[in-house]
C-alpha cells in the first residue's frame, strides 16, 4: 500500500467520504447483510484508519455506532436494550480500534522504513564522496603516506612523496620487502608485523632511515613515523596506514643545539621534570597512582632506580612503586617490592635509616661493604647484591610533621654520583609529592563523607515515604467513599481508615524522633530526666504493644523474669525507647522465629537480654553495627535508617550502662543492656 500525506481537512474529508459510501451500501444492500451488518463500517474505518491515523478513524466508528440504530433499533418495541445489540457494538467498537491500531502501527512503519531507506542512500553517496576527498587528501598531501593490505604488507597505495622517496619503484601490488629490498626495509617490515600483530599503533620520533639517492648511494634522513593498524567491519586487523614527516632538518639542528648545551642540560632537565612532577602530582587524586608516575618521571633521567614506600594506618610501610631503567632488570624489581622499609629492621638500610632520622639522606659512593651491613636479612643482601646500587638519595616524605613515607632513587649501571645540589632538588620533588598525599587524603575523607551523607539522605528520604504512601491511600479511598455515600458512613469502616492513618502517623512520628535524637546527640544537646522506674513493668508494657506486630511477622514475643519488679533510677521515656529499638531490631531480623526477652537483677545493675533466631550479623560487621548510619545488611531487603542501634548505644552510655551484641550469621543475635540500678545518668 502507498502512503499519501495529506492535510488534516483531507484526512477528515476522506474518512467522511468513506463512511458515506458503507453508509450508502448499507442502505441498498442492508436486505442482503442482516448477518454481517458492520461489514462496510469496517472498511470505512479502516479507510479513515490508514489515511488519517486514530482521529478519522475513531470519528467513523463513533459515526457507525450512531448509525447503527437507525438500521437496527435498540430493545424491543422500544422498552429494553437487545443484548445482542449490545455484543455486536462492543465487537464492533473493538475490532475497529484493533483495524485502526494495525493500521496506525503499519503506517508509521512504513514511514520509519522510508526514511531509513533515504538515510542509508545519503550514507552511501556521503561515504563515496569521503573515499574519494581521503583518496585525493592522501594523495595531495605533503606528508609520506602508504597504505598496506594483509599479513604480508601488500602496497595498496603509495603517494607522490612516498614515490620519489623510495626510488619511483614499482610499489604497488607488491610487499614492502620486495619493492624495497634493502636493510632499512626489513627493519620498516619488522615493525609492521609487530603492529600488525598486535594491533597497537607504532610511533617512531626522529627515526633515522638510510634511503637511496639518484647517484646510486644511500643519505640518512630522519622521519617521524605514525603505523596505525586499520580494522575490517570484525574489528579485526587487515592492514596498516603509514605516515612518515621528513624531520630531517629540525633532528640535525637539534643534535647541534644538544652538543653546544650539553652543560646545561642538565639543570634544564630537572627544571623541567619539577613542572612535569607538578603536573602529574596534580592531575589526579589518587596518590598511589600520582606517586607510580613521578617515580617514572625520575626513572631514567634522574635516576636508575626509584623506590616508593607509603605509610600505612598500622605504622607499617607499603612498596607501591619500584621503577627501573633496565627492562631486563624486571624480574630484580618485583623481588624487591617485597623489601619495603622496617622501623624495627635493620637501621642501616638507607630507607629506614632515614626515616629513623626523620631527614633526607645522600649517600654518595654506596660501597660493597655498606651493601653487606645493610640488609634486612640474607635474601635482602642478595637482591641488592643483584641491582649494585652506587648511590643513593633518600627523601622521607612528610606533611605537618607526619611521615607518610619515603622516596629512594639510586644509581647502577649509569654511573652517576649523587651531590647535594641533587639532594636539594630531591627535598624538592618530596615536598610536592607530601603535598599532593595530603590533598589525595583530605579529598578521599571528604568524598567518603559525601558518600555516608548522600546515603543517609536517600535512606531517610525512603523511610519517610513509607509511612506517607499507605497513610494518602487510606485519604483517598475514604476520599471516595464519602464521595460514593450520601449519608454517614459505618463506624467500623471509618475506624478502619483512622486505625491505619494512626499507625502510619505514629511510625512518621517515630522515624521523626530518630532523626531529632541523632541532631540532639551530634549537638550535646541530649538531657535525660532521671526517675524512679520499675524495669519489670515497663518491659511488660512494650511487649504488650508489640505483640499483635510480632504475630503477625511470625515472632512471637517469649518474656521471662518480668514477675519481680526491678527498680531502678532511669529516664523512662529514653529506657522505652532502648528497650523499643531493640524489639524491632529482633522483630525485623528475627524471620519468623520467637525472641527471647529476659530480665535479671543483681544488687547493683540491671540486666536486659533481647535474643532473636533470625538472620544474625556476620563477624566482620559486628565491630561497627552500633555506629551513626551503620548497617550490616542491604537496605533494599531490609528498611531502616541505620540510626536505631547507635541511638541505643549512646542512651545506653549516658545512662552509665553498656550494650554489647553476640551473633552467629544464620543462628541469630543477642543484645545485653546492663545499666546501674543508682543515679549515674550523664548528659550526652
Amino acid at each position: 500500500m502507498v502512503q499519501v500525506k495529506t492535510s488534516a481537512v483531507g484526512q477528515y474529508s476522506v474518512a467522511l467520504l468513506a463512511f458515506g459510501i458503507a453508509l450508502f451500501l448499507e442502505r441498498v444492500l442492508g436486505v442482503f447483510m442482516a448477518t454481517h451488518p458492520f461489514l462496510f463500517f469496517y472498511g470505512a474505518v479502516a479507510i479513515a484508519g490508514w489515511w488519517g491515523g486514530w482521529g478519522p478513524a475513531l470519528m467513523n466508528t463513533a459515526l457507525s455506532l450512531i448509525s447503527f440504530s437507525a438500521f437496527f433499533p435498540l430493545g424491543h418495541q422500544g422498552d429494553w436494550v437487545r443484548p445482542s445489540d449490545v455484543v455486536s457494538l462492543g465487537i464492533f467498537a473493538m475490532l475497529s480500534l484493533l483495524v485502526t491500531k494495525l493500521n496506525v502501527s503499519l503506517r508509521q512503519t512504513n514511514a520509519e522504513r522510508a526514511l531509513l531507506l533515504e538515510r542509508e542512500r545519503a550514507a552511501r553517496s556521503e561515504a563515496e564522496n569521503e573515499r574519494a576527498r581521503l583518496h585525493a587528501l592522501f594523495m595531495q598531501a605533503p606528508a609520506h603516506i602508504a597504505l598496506f593490505r594483509g599479513p604480508q604488507h601488500i602496497y595498496e597505495l603509495s603517494n607522490p612523496p612516498n614515490n620519489e622517496l623510495l626510488g619511483h619503484r614499482q610499489l604497488v601490488g607488491r610487499t614492502v620487502r620486495q619493492a624495497v629490498p634493502t636493510a632499512e626495509a626489513e627493519v620498516i617490515a619488522s615493525l609492521l608485523d609487530r603492529v600488525y600483530t598486535s594491533g597497537e599503533p607504532f610511533v617512531g620520533r626522529e627515526m633515522p632511515i638510510r634511503v637511496p639517492r639518484s647517484d646510486g648511494g644511500e643519505h640518512e634522513v630522519y622521519f617521524n613515523l605514525v603505523y596505525q593498524p586499520t580494522r575490517n567491519s570484525q574489528g579485526q586487523v587487515d592492514g596498516i596506514a603509514g605516515f612518515g614527516f621528513d624531520v630531517t632538518d629540525l633532528a640535525q639542528a637539534r643534535q647541534r643545539a644538544e652538543a653546544l648545551t650539553a652543560e646545561l642540560r642538565h639543570g634544564e632537565e630537572r627544571l623541567r621534570m619539577l613542572a612535569e612532577a607538578g603536573a602529574t602530582l596534580a592531575s589526579s587524586l589518587d596518590y598511589e597512582a600520582t606517586l607510580k608516575n613521578m617515580a617514572r618521571l625520575a626513572v631514567p633521567r634522574l635516576a636508575d632506580w626509584c623506590f616508593v614506600d607509603v605509610a600505612m594506618a598500622d605504622g607499617t610501610f607499603k612498596r607501591v612503586e619500584v621503577a627501573h631503567a633496565a627492562p631486563e632488570d624486571a624480574p630484580l624489581a618485583e623481588r624487591a617490592r617485597g623489601f619495603t622499609a622496617v622501623l624495627a629492621g635493620n637501621p642501616l638500610h638507607p630507607p629506614t635509616q632515614a626515616l629513623l632520622r626523620g631527614e633526607a639522606l645522600i649517600i654518595e659512593d654506596f660501597t660493597d661493604a655498606r651493601l653487606e651491613a645493610s640488609g634486612h636479612s640474607v635474601e635482602h643482601v642478595s637482591i641488592m647484591r643483584a641491582i649494585r646500587p652506587r648511590s643513593f638519595v633518600i627523601v622521607p616524605l612528610v606533611v605537618r610533621e607526619r611521615t607518610m613515607g619515603v622516596l629512594t632513587c639510586f644509581t647502577t649501571h649509569s654511573g652517576r654520583h649523587y651531590t647535594n645540589i641533587d639532594l636539594s632538588f630531591f627535598r624538592e620533588l618530596a615536598s610536592r609529592a607530601s603535598l599532593s598525599m595530603e590533598n589525595a587524603r583530605l579529598y578521599r575523607e571528604a568524598q567518603e563523607a559525601i558518600h555516608l551523607r548522600d546515603e543517609f539522605l536517600s535512606i531517610a528520604s525512603h523511610e519517610l515515604k513509607t509511612p506517607l504512601t499507605p497513610l494518602s491511600l487510606k485519604l483517598q479511598s475514604l476520599s471516595r467513599e464519602l464521595s460514593r455515600t450520601a449519608g454517614m458512613l459505618p463506624r467500623p469502616l471509618v475506624e478502619s481508615y483512622v486505625e491505619v492513618g494512626s499507625r502510619q502517623v505514629k511510625k512518621l512520628s517515630e522515624l521523626v524522633n530518630t532523626l531529632l535524637d541523632v541532631s540532639r546527640i551530634a549537638s550535646g544537646r541530649l538531657r535525660l530526666d532521671a526517675v524512679e522506674v520499675d524495669l519489670a513493668a515497663l518491659v511488660r508494657e512494650l511487649v504488650g504493644r508489640h505483640e499483635a506486630q510480632a504475630v503477625r511477622m511470625g515472632s512471637p514475643l517469649q518474656l521471662e523474669g518480668a514477675d519481680v519488679p526491678i527498680i531502678g533510677w532511669w529516664d523512662r521515656l529514653r529506657l522505652e525507647q532502648v528497650v523499643m529499638n531493640l524489639v524491632d531490631n529482633a522483630i525485623k531480623y528475627g524471620q519468623g522465629r520467637p525472641i527471647h526477652l529476659r530480665l535479671a537483677e543483681g544488687p547493683e545493675r540491671a540486666r536486659l537480654t533481647v535474643r532473636d533466631e533470625g538472620i544474625g550479623i556476620a563477624p566482620e560487621h559486628l565491630p561497627r553495627i552500633f555506629g551513626r548510619f551503620e548497617r550490616a545488611v542491604s537496605d533494599r531487603h531490609y528498611g531502616g535508617l541505620g540510626l536505631g542501634l547507635y541511638i541505643t548505644r549512646t542512651l545506653v552510655e549516658a545512662m552509665s550502662g553498656t550494650v554489647r551484641v553476640e551473633s552467629l550469621l544464620g543462628r541469630g543475635s543477642t543484645f545485653t543492656v546492663e545499666l546501674p540500678r543508682a543515679h549515674h545518668a550523664r548528659d550526652s
